[in-house]
């Protein structure tokens, strides 16, 4: 098409049938002055003339010289190898089967170049020894239409196997054919519709609907974007689209635009993959010249080599050792098929349409001018750790560069070892750079230090009085717990850590423990937070009225004595008052007489207020009163001896009635 296009720019070219079962380009190509015959005998004398990539007989290109006719060939290389490929075996004496289809223009004429003794079949089942006039006695060499599916040819191979003893198998696939079908095999497998685009006339294109289908996923053939409806995608949440060879770019993108501007609710455009080769057709062929860096995609991967459409007849090809790749490594590691990649023409054959390429040199001058700005701007790297010494670590930078991180540049923390590092894929800073002794350092501190400045001004900013975050305790005090809560400690202090009263954070927590807590303050300015544990968790003083009520008679433990009375604790978290007047029923003077810290006792309710958190309790009225105790309320007042000592503490016990009653 590009050969045409470039003819037609100095007066009509005919070009001998059509250029590619494509009806939208064969009109625009029209429009540009290309004009379409079936015979060569309707070309006028002295014009130009353009044999497209199918190929033509053999004697084509002799009627063509003898009336005058400038040829301009555009004959696709692999079914020149084809045609060359059938003519030697012919030659050779051997019988030739070809895969493909006895209608298409390219068989046509590799029928000719195998002075018509090819047979031709469309697929395995076709095979049979007496109709296909096979001599078992004879090898048979079996070749494929370049557009043809590798899995047929392979299966014609296997079955004539059976038939002839002696089965040659030459590849002449297309190896660009070869890729698109697989990619549409893939692609298939993975969507829940397949559109594939390109002329009904199309073999390639019929290929790759049939294989998509195969794959067990509804496919849609279109030509355009108009033939395309909303509805045949209704249920699809994943389309994928593929095309034949000879569709251009501008269909495939009108028929992605289309479905875009549907706005079809269950359609995602990042769901949308696009498998189609883009076809310009306002560039012109070029020539390359030794040194010449270009850009191009990567069309497939081998252990050896590497195939790169550069925009030529045929890709041009990248040599393993062109490529900066460990040796441990394998090509595909680097390099994956749809990869935009640049790079250098080290050897050209306009003859025989080779091109031979090389990545190393630039690569190397592409990484070290990465590195040097990333060094200047002090971006972020990555790389991968090669080696771990004593000192520090060595890292893969990519491009042929390593560099070194001293062990105290490594890491925020202390490192014991370092080999647990290896292999890993870090981060890091360019922090020093010589580039005549091609030495750079590196540091992973430098990119800890500023995510973890950067995290923490972030929660800073987030973070809310009364919010419940998740939290892990990193440090105990003897006044509280410090927990991290997203790269910046918090404190809990003891008297936020529980409902009920603590002498340590200890009794409650440990390191390491994975806490809710409650944010109470945030002071960015200071980088102070201020947590609260139990005001994390239900207020037990809300559990008090459901309880208990007043009256009740129940059983707690002493926690505090003070000079007024003691605390009972009733539940965690909920203490009670005794009050002094209410420990026994005679005068205590020291609320240790009577009870002491961690003691059980029992206490009778005298009133719940929930809202003021307080509850009064009695343990006078907890039990029945003791008779001795009755005979002291008599004496309340007893007479005083001068001495500063009553009748009751010289005397004891005379005066209990009731023991005198006994």
């Amino acid at each position: 098409m590009k050969l045409a296009l470039e003819a037609a720019r100095q007066g009509p070219v005919y070009a001998l049938g059509p250029l590619a079962h494509n009806e939208s380009l064969l009109k625009r190509l029209s429009e540009e002055g290309v004009i379409f015959v079936d015979d060569i005998r309707d070309v006028p004398a002295n014009s130009p003339v353009l044999i497209r990539s199918h190929g033509v007989r053999p004697e084509v290109f002799a009627d063509a010289a003898a009336r005058g006719l400038r040829v301009i060939d555009a004959t696709c290389v692999f079914v020149t190898k084809l045609q060359k490929t059938v003519a030697a075996l012919v030659n050779e004496g051997k019988q030739v089967v070809i895969a493909g289809d006895p209608s298409h223009p390219e068989i046509k004429a590799v029928l000719g170049w195998g002075r018509e003794e090819p047979k031709v079949i469309t697929g395995a089942g076709c095979i049979d020894k007496d109709i296909l006039g096979l001599d078992p006695a004879k090898p048979v060499a079996v070749v494929a239409q370049t557009t043809q599916q590798q899995s047929i040819l392979q299966e014609i191979g296997d079955k004539l196997k059976q038939v002839v003893p002696v089965v040659e198998i030459y590849n002449t696939i297309c190896k660009a054919t070869a890729l698109r079908q697989e990619a549409a095999r893939n692609l298939a497998q993975n969507v829940d519709v397949m559109v594939v685009v390109g002329g009904r006339q199309s073999a390639n294109t019929r290929k790759l609907a049939e294989l998509c289908r195969m794959a067990g996923t509804r496919t849609i053939t279109v030509t355009e974007a108009d033939e395309l409806e909303p509805s045949q995608l209704q249920g699809a949440r994943t389309v994928g689209i593929t095309a034949g060879a000879s569709t251009p770019d501008w269909t495939i993108k009108e028929v992605i635009g289309k479905m875009e501007n549907e706005k079809n609710t269950e359609l995602q455009e990042e769901q949308t993959e696009v498998a189609a080769e883009e076809v310009s057709l306002d560039q012109d062929v070029r020539e390359f010249s030794v040194g010449d860096v270009v850009k191009g995609t990567v069309v497939q991967v081998s252990d050896d080599e590497v195939l790169v459409d550069i925009g030529y007849k045929s890709e041009g090809v990248l040599p393993r050792q062109e490529v900066i790749v460990g040796d441990d490594q394998e090509l595909s590691s680097v390099m994956q098929p749809g990869q935009e990649v640049e790079v250098a023409v080290k050897a050209f054959d306009g003859q025989e349409g080779k091109v031979t390429l090389s990545r190393s040199a630039i690569e190397k001058k592409q990484k070290w001018e990465e590195l040097e700005s990333a060094f200047e701007e002090g971006k972020i790297l990555t790389g991968t750790v090669k080696e771990a010494v004593p000192a520090g670590l060595v890292v893969n930078l990519g491009g042929g560069y390593e560099g070194f991180m001293p062990g105290s540049l490594v890491d925020i923390r202390y490192i014991p070892d370092f080999n647990e590092f290896m292999g890993q894929e870090i981060s890091f800073k360019v922090i020093e750079i010589r580039r005549e002794k091609e030495k750079l350092i590196l540091s992973r501190k430098d990119v800890l230090e500023t995510e973890a400045a950067a995290n923490k001004e972030k929660v800073l900013n987030e973070l809310q009085p009364g919010q419940i975050i998740r939290g892990t305790v990193k440090r105990l005090t003897n006044f509280g717990a410090f927990v991290d809560v997203g790269g910046i400690d918090g404190l809990v202090h003891i008297s936020e850590i529980s409902w009920h009263r603590i002498d340590n954070p200890g009794e409650v927590l440990n390191v390491g423990d994975e806490i809710d807590v409650k944010v109470i303050e945030v002071i960015p300015e200071r980088e102070r937070i201020g947590l609260s544990l139990r005001q994390a968790q239900p207020d037990p003083w809300t559990e008090v009225a459901k309880k208990f009520k007043a009256g009740d008679v129940v059983e707690g433990k002493v926690t505090r004595l003070v000079d007024f009375g003691a605390f009972v604790e009733l539940i965690p978290g909920v203490e009670g008052l005794v009050h002094i007047s209410q420990l026994a029923n005679y005068h205590v003077k020291q609320t240790s007489e009577v009870v002491e810290q961690g003691q059980m006792v029992k206490v009778k309710i005298l009133d719940i207020n929930p809202e003021g958190k307080r509850v009064s309790l009695s343990m006078r009225d907890a039990s029945p009163r003791p008779k001795k105790e009755a005979v002291r309320e008599v004496q309340q007042q007893p007479a005083d001896t001068g001495t500063g000592l009553t009748l009751g503490d010289v005397f004891g016990d005379l005066f209990d009635l009731d023991k005198k009653d006994e």
